[in-house]
C-alpha cells in the first residue's frame, strides 16, 4: 500500500535567497522522497542531492509505504522529513499517518 503527497515547505521556510538550496531525508518513515512530478517512474532523491526553488518555491514528492498491518491501527506511521541547508537542520515537517476508520479505543 502507498500514499503520495506533494510536500512544500511553508514560504515561511523558505530563505529569501532565491539561490537558497536544501537537501532533505526522512526519519522514522518507509518512505522514498523524490523530485518527479506524479507522472511516470519516481527517481529517488539522494541524501546529499541539494533541492534548488523554482518560482521561490521548493517541492518534494513523498510516497508512503504501509503493511497491511499498520492499516489495521489507527495510528499508522509517525516520522519527520528534514530539511538542511549549508549551515545545518534548517526546517521539519511532522508527518502523522492516522487511519480514521479505526476508531479509538
Amino acid at each position: 500500500m502507498l500514499f503520495m503527497k506533494r510536500i512544500k515547505p511553508l514560504p515561511s521556510m523558505l530563505s529569501e535567497d532565491k539561490q537558497a538550496q536544501l537537501r532533505c531525508e526522512g526519519e522514522g518513515l518507509q518512505l522514498l522522497l523524490s523530485r518527479s512530478s506524479k507522472k511516470g517512474l519516481w527517481r529517488k532523491l539522494a541524501p546529499d542531492e541539494m533541492i534548488k526553488q523554482y518560482k521561490g518555491q521548493m517541492s518534494v514528492s513523498a510516497e508512503l509505504y504501509f503493511s497491511p498491518e499498520q492499516l489495521k491501527q489507527r495510528h499508522v506511521q509517525q516520522g519527520k522529513i528534514k530539511f538542511y541547508d549549508a549551515q545545518g537542520l534548517y526546517g521539519t515537517v511532522v508527518v502523522d499517518v492516522i487511519n480514521s476508520r479505526v476508531k479509538l479505543d
